[in-house]
């Protein structure tokens, strides 16, 4: 890459953790409802800690913000890179760095699970739509985000790994990155993990009674 390359590469790099920093679920909540959500439950910007504390509108605003987060920085350094996977990969790295760790909210954040996502929806989009379902269905069995999300990711590598195998469009750097992925969102749910093990880890309320509209404080023991 000659300088002027290199430079642009740098700006889009800062660029992206720049939006991925943006505190959405922060504003939302703040604006909408007046209340500090990172000194609320799990202490996360996310749209899960959302949900659990100001609804689930709410909590589907700071979602598709979150996801936009990382689809679109990535999606536009497909474009403009062209063949290039670095740089995108870069991007959706930074993308996602930002959300967890904002330098707007003193490097405080969520935990990574929608950004990357969007991330992937650019680089890998049938292993990230391969994905959705398999998690949704832990999600409805267990009503636990935290295994859905997980097991939802895994379920993007598998996929890829698939598609980079029969040569279907996916490349290797971009399953490493999944890869990659993977591993980070593990590290960022060690203390869900532990829960789930323990038989702690919080539910979504029963089923009846989310459609009801009584999830985020009603029965079901979440907060």
């Amino acid at each position: 890459m000659t300088y002027p390359e290199v430079a642009w590469a740098v700006l889009a790099v800062v660029g992206a953790y720049l939006l991925g920093s943006s505190p959405v679920g922060v504003v939302v909540c703040r604006v909408g409802f007046g209340i500090e959500i990172l000194a609320r439950g799990s202490r996360r910007s996310g749209a899960t800690n959302v949900y659990r504390t100001v609804g689930l509108p709410a909590a589907a605003i700071v979602f598709a913000g979150d996801f936009l987060k990382g689809l679109a920085p990535t999606l536009v350094a497909r474009l403009v890179w062209g063949e290039s996977q670095t740089v995108p990969a870069m991007v959706a790295c930074a993308a996602t760095i930002g959300h967890n760790w904002s330098v707007f909210m003193r490097f405080r954040g969520g935990r990574g699970v929608t950004t990357s996502w969007g991330a992937v929806m650019a680089l890998a989009p049938i292993a990230a739509v391969i994905g959705v379902p398999i998690g949704l269905a832990t999600l409805y069995v267990g009503r636990y985000v935290s295994l859905s999300s997980l097991v939802g990711a895994v379920g993007f590598l598998v996929a890829a790994a698939i598609f980079y195998a029969l040569n279907l469009g996916v490349s290797g750097t971009y399953v490493a990155l999944i890869a990659g992925f993977v591993v980070f969102l593990f590290t960022q749910h060690l203390d869900n993990v532990q829960r789930l093990f323990a038989g702690t880890e919080r539910r979504l309320a029963p089923w009846p009674d989310l459609m009801a509209g009584r999830g985020p404080r009603g029965r079901g023991g979440t907060r």
